[in-house]
């Protein structure tokens, strides 16, 4: 009786298979449900840094394995050549504004009328978990361009005080005086110093973290790397019923190329890379994660000179930087060979199959 049954079963499938065949239906990885938004952002990453590793270093990277692959292109609203605050709030909030400000229009600096929404705020609003994860200090321009709103990436006091109010269910990176254990722990926060006080961090506790040390090497002793990070952070934030958004960055790509030190800068990238391997691990398996790797601008102007990598200016260029994704086949067109860096958040709303994005907030 089992093997009648499963002929039939056989059978109605093997139809069903002809008709979609008949009317060119697809069933793909576009048709699967994105709940999980993992975005990680390399400062600093060009393609001849992630190329520059692989040839001095033989390593085959977590990045290689993405098959849809593209590049973002970077741009300010005052200049060809964006800084870290600008490239932030592009990709975070779908906008351009000018250099050195954060998650404000151009045409109103201190907010005094609206300011753009950032993808931690809109997926806050649909009830998804939101995390921020840095090697830099919390306070930094990248992170800041996810949770906060200000005229100057200098105003650190201010984008403190707003991720604290932020609702923003983890934030972690390196510790900045402008955070206080005791405003933290006011808000609602655990304060977590160390690998292993956020090791020990459970599911619905919201977290910041504070660390000291180098975060962006491969060994941090009693602190914990960026792939530590990731792992952990994707564990407390996946249990949330509505799915999470998670930003990763690895800040010192951009900080050992500004200073043109090739091993630091390979070092940090690896560091970056392994991020990347945790969250694309977590997608494969998981089957309804988005995952977005990109960086905000080119540092160090990276050329291949008589087969040797050599770096031209310790500044920002204006390139385009890479731009991989896994888990949405469609988030680039066919043929499109670069994509504005506004348009990434926009795409990664539309892949959670949600619209109201870029929006304006109000005063």
């Amino acid at each position: 009786m089992s093997d009648f049954f499963s002929k039939i079963g056989s059978f109605f499938m093997a139809i069903l298979l002809f008709l979609m065949s008949l009317f060119g239906l697809n069933i793909s990885k576009n048709d699967k449900k994105i709940e999980n938004v993992i975005l990680l952002i390399g400062d600093g990453m060009g393609v001849m840094s992630i190329e520059k590793t692989k040839h001095e270093t033989g390593k085959i990277l977590a990045m290689d394995t993405f098959e849809v692959v593209s590049r973002a292109q970077t741009a300010s609203a005052d200049s060809s050549v964006t800084d870290s605050a600008a490239g932030a709030t592009a990709l975070s909030c779908g906008v351009r504004t000018n250099n050195g400000c954060i998650g404000v229009y151009p045409d109103d600096m201190d907010a005094e009328r609206s300011y753009p929404m950032n993808l931690c705020e809109f997926a806050i609003s649909k009830g998804m978990m939101t995390g921020v994860v840095t090697t830099d200090s919390t306070r930094g321009a990248t992170p800041g361009g996810f949770t906060a709103h200000t005229s100057s990436r200098n105003n650190t006091s201010d984008i403190t005080k707003q991720q604290i109010k932020s609702g923003i269910d983890l934030i972690w990176g390196v510790a900045t005086s402008t955070c206080k254990q005791t405003e933290v722990q006011s808000a609602g926060y655990e304060y977590v110093a160390d690998y292993a006080s956020m090791s020990a961090l459970t599911e619905g506790t919201k977290s910041f973290g504070q660390f000291t040390g180098d975060l962006w090497k491969s060994d941090c002793g009693a602190m914990p790397t960026l792939s530590q990070m990731t792992t952990k952070a994707i564990d407390l934030l996946d249990d949330g019923e509505n799915g999470f958004f998670l930003m990763v960055e690895g800040a010192h790509i951009d900080k050992n190329n500004h200073s043109n030190n090739g091993e630091g800068m390979k070092e940090a990238l690896l560091s970056f890379d392994d991020a990347v391997k945790a969250a694309l691990d977590y997608a494969k398996a998981d089957e309804h994660t988005l995952v977005v790797v990109t960086a905000d601008h080119e540092t160090g102007g990276i050329t291949l000179e008589n087969g040797e990598y050599v770096y031209t200016t310790s500044g920002h260029t204006g390139v385009d930087v890479p731009l991989l994704v896994y888990g949405c086949d469609d988030f680039i067109k066919e043929g499109e060979t670069s994509v504005p860096n506004i348009d990434i958040p926009k795409r990664i709303v539309t892949a959670l199959k949600q619209d109201g994005f870029p929006q304006s907030i109000n005063v």
